[in-house]
């Protein structure tokens, strides 16, 4: 049975995946995007909150990093923050993550000038924090 922090970030992959605003989502990428607008997705570990009897809480940490291709100026962050917009509203819904999480937070967002293959491409990276709790003895099975 597959862990639930992998359900959890197959299901982030799936609701960006299905937004159709992006002409690349990727969960785990090796390389940087090659078409445009692109959303990847990264798995950075979790944290151990608590251990009870029977069951164990976890905080894992994941970035969606958004990629456009622009210059910049005001028209491009517009365009990069309806892509952000578009990752939260996706994301951020109750029940969280249909039951497999629960909680979802953002956390920091940090934007930029992305010079990729010698052209100008603006782009964000959205942290978010996602508690989920496993049994103690299976990490595959929510508690």
């Amino acid at each position: 049975m597959t862990a639930i922090r992998t359900q959890i970030a197959e299901n982030v992959f799936a609701r960006l995946e299905a937004l159709g605003d992006a002409t690349e989502t990727e969960l785990m990428p090796s390389s940087d995007p090659v078409s445009f607008p692109a959303r990847h997705i990264f798995d950075g570990g979790h944290r151990l909150i608590e251990q009870e009897a029977g069951s164990t809480r976890y905080a894992l940490d994941l970035t969606v990093e958004g990629y456009l291709e622009a210059s910049g100026g005001h028209e491009a962050l517009i365009a990069l923050n309806d892509l952000y917009a578009a990752t939260v509203r996706a994301l951020i819904t109750e029940p969280p993550l249909g039951g497999l999480a629960e909680t979802i937070d953002e956390g920091d967002l940090r934007i930029t000038v992305a010079p990729l293959a010698s052209k100008q491409r603006l782009a964000f990276a959205l942290d978010l924090v996602v508690t989920f709790s496993t049994r103690r003895d299976d990490p595959a099975q929510l508690a």
